[in-house]
């Protein structure tokens, strides 16, 4: 898996394909394909996973099909249809996902999070996982949002890393939300530093945060 960052906008590449879940809370405003993660759906990967706006999933989808990455729709190579869910963090500037993709480096985080005049946070677990379980991790880890104090809309995406661990998934959704509240409390710290009222007003704020 790879990771893409911008000042507005964080993007996790998986090429090969991850299960994935996602739990919302709030009008889902600024979505795209979540649909998809449901675990009735015949489509069982994405491809990537976007925090950021349209500009940015556009970028992302022709990054990744250029490159023959994407559900298979024909017998050629070039026939694929890339999965990218997303949730945009309303308020937030826009971002180039083509850039964002080529910049992209291995995965070195466990947690991001984006907050605007909506919120949006993705979890990576090191876990082979099915799509009902990631999104029982991703319903767990947005508890990290409202102990922060986020209150406004917010998408939760989970991702699994496909390697089998063997680790219980309760542990994996305590993991994941502490990886998500770190990551917020961080990006709250930053924006009080800034000398910002509170991370849910803030609209131009925004961090991919780094854990130790």
């Amino acid at each position: 898996m790879l990771v893409g960052r911008a000042p507005g906008a964080a993007v996790l590449l998986a090429p090969a394909g991850a299960v994935a879940g996602v739990d919302v809370r709030g009008a889902p405003v600024g979505t795209r394909e979540l649909d998809l993660l449901d675990p009735s759906t015949l489509v069982r990967r994405v491809h990537a996973v976007v925090l950021g706006g349209p500009s940015t999933v556009d970028g992302v989808v022709r990054w990744l099909a250029e490159r023959g990455h994407g559900f298979a729709v024909g017998p050629q190579p070039f026939e694929v249809v890339p999965i990218v869910p997303a949730a945009e963090p309303l308020g937030l500037a826009p971002a180039d996902g083509y850039a964002v993709c080529t910049s992209a480096v291995p995965l070195d985080v466990p947690a991001l999070a984006l907050v605007g005049s909506t919120a949006a946070g993705l979890v990576v677990v090191d876990a082979d996982l099915d799509p009902a379980e990631c999104r029982r991790v991703a319903m767990s880890a947005h508890d990290a949002f409202a102990r922060t104090g986020v209150t406004v809309p917010a998408t939760v995406f989970a991702v699994a890393t496909g390697t089998p661990t063997g680790t219980p998934l309760s542990t994996l959704c305590a993991t994941a939300t502490t990886a998500l509240h770190h990551a917020c409390r961080t990006l709250s710290a930053r924006v009080s530093n800034a000398q910002r009222p509170s991370v849910e007003r803030s609209g131009t704020e925004s961090s991919t945060l780094r854990l130790s």
